[in-house]
Formats: C-alpha cells, sequence, structure tokens
C-alpha cells in the first residue's frame, strides 16, 4: 500500500508513523502499536494506494479510541505547520541554564521546523560590527554585561547593562523575524535576550513567546554541570555568577 503526498508517492510505514507519534509524546512501544493499527486500518480498505489525510484520519481516530487526545492535540499543530507551510516564530527565552536550547530543538523537531536560530548569533554579529566604544555592554555575558557597562547613574547596574544588551540585540532580532515571516518561513528562535515587552512588536505578526525558568536553585546550578558532558562551556564560569543568573531569572520571569 502507497501513500500519495502530493507528487511523491511512498509505500507505508509504520516506524515512520511511529517516530512522528513518539514525538508528538507517545512512548515508542505504544506509538508503534498504534501505528501498526493504522496500517491495518488502512489495508482492510484493499485499496493501492491512500491520501496522506487518510494516514491523519486513522491516526486520529486510533489515538481517540486510546484516550490519547493531548497528543493528537500536538499531532495536529505538527500537520497544520507542515501542510499549511503558514510562516510563523517560535520566541524561547529566559536567563542562562534553563532548557532554552533544550527545549527549542526538542519542540522544532516535534513540529517539524526546520530554522532553529539563536540570538547569541545576533550578539555575535553585532559584536563583530559595532565597536566595542560605542555598545560596551555588548561585549560580555549576560550575567556579566556590567562590568563593559559605562553609567554614572545610580541602581542595579547588572540589570541596567543587560536591557540595553537585551533591547539592542531584541531590535535586531525583530528585523530577523521580519525576514522570517516575509520570506514565508517557519522559524524557532531562542536566547536570553527575548525580554517580552522589551521591544515592541507588530500585533498582528505570527509571533509566539514564551519564558522558561528553573524555580529550584540546586537544579539550576546541576544543569551547568550537566551540560558540560556535551559541550566545551566551563560550569564553573557560570556556577561562580549563579547569583547574577538567578537575578536575570527573577527580573525576566
Amino acid at each position: 500500500m502507497d501513500v500519495v503526498d502530493g507528487d511523491l508517492v511512498l509505500p507505508y510505514s509504520a516506524p515512520m508513523l511511529a517516530r512522528v507519534l513518539a514525538l508528538a509524546g507517545l512512548p515508542t512501544t505504544r506509538a508503534l502499536d498504534v501505528a501498526n493499527r493504522v496500517g491495518r486500518a488502512l489495508e482492510s480498505r484493499r485499496a493501492p494506494t491512500v491520501g496522506v489525510a487518510d494516514v491523519r484520519d486513522a491516526t486520529a481516530a486510533e489515538l481517540h479510541s486510546d484516550g490519547e487526545d493531548e497528543t493528537l492535540r500536538r499531532l495536529r499543530v505538527r500537520w497544520w505547520l507542515r501542510g499549511e507551510r503558514c510562516p510563523v516564530v517560535l520566541a524561547v527565552g529566559g536567563t542562562s541554564g534553563v532548557g532554552k536550547s533544550t527545549v527549542s530543538r526538542a519542540a522544532a523537531e516535534m513540529l517539524g521546523v526546520e530554522a532553529v536560530l539563536s540570538t547569541d548569533l545576533v550578539r555575535a554579529v553585532l559584536r563583530g560590527t559595532l565597536h566595542p566604544g560605542l555598545v560596551p555592554a555588548l561585549s560580555d555575558s549576560s550575567f556579566s554585561a556590567q562590568r563593559m557597562f559605562r553609567s554614572n547613574l545610580e541602581g542595579n547596574r547588572l540589570l541596567a547593562a543587560f536591557e540595553q544588551q537585551a533591547a539592542i540585540v531584541s531590535q535586531a532580532s525583530v528585523f530577523l523575524v521580519r525576514r522570517a515571516l516575509k520570506e514565508g518561513m517557519q522559524v524557532m528562535l531562542s536566547g536570553v535576550h527575548l525580554v517580552p515587552g522589551l521591544v515592541d512588536v507588530p500585533e498582528d505578526w505570527p509571533l509566539f513567546s514564551y519564558v522558561l525558568t528553573v524555580p529550584d536553585l540546586g537544579e539550576h546550578e546541576r544543569r551547568f554541570t550537566a551540560r558540560f558532558l556535551t559541550s566545551d562551556r566551563d560550569p564553573q564560569q557560570y556556577v561562580s555568577r549563579l547569583h547574577a543568573i538567578r537575578e536575570l531569572d527573577e527580573y525576566i520571569v
């Protein structure tokens, strides 16, 4: 039995459907069972070919009969995004170590969003373009920006420097988002600089913003140590500045 998707014709694959179901949150063993049942239901029609819509309808029926309506809801979002190809940007903010990159990659894979970008890349471009003397706060990390911040005003220098850095990077990211939407792209954007309300964004943009946080101090510290296992970022650099990182977390939330 083949599945017709526009000009593309491929054999029905239970493992392929099971992978999509697993991405939507269904346990792997159950996902394969549902995919096999969908295959049998389609084969019972005794037709040499079926459409993608037929596969989706059969999948929805099996999930609904199993009481997996939440999995079905997530799956329908994926189907809509991949089927309609409407431009959309999902923005994930939060301070260092809350899981922005991990969540963004996982969500992008689940939803079928191909472009995953970070505001750290935007900041890197700005740092390479603007002289450090013009915007000193861009020259250091979000939780240490006050070391390069120049101001005679009294107040919380950490938050003032971070706001300056975040406002500049966010404004540049707005232009990136505008371009993506104009080109009809679907983008996952993450970064500490995505602070809701810091820059103006047109209300009619299909931009959905989220903020992540880690309420527990010990868990936050453990994440930096765990991250060192898969990257070359020294956890001590973050642990030594954990108080500042937590202060930024509270401010962003």
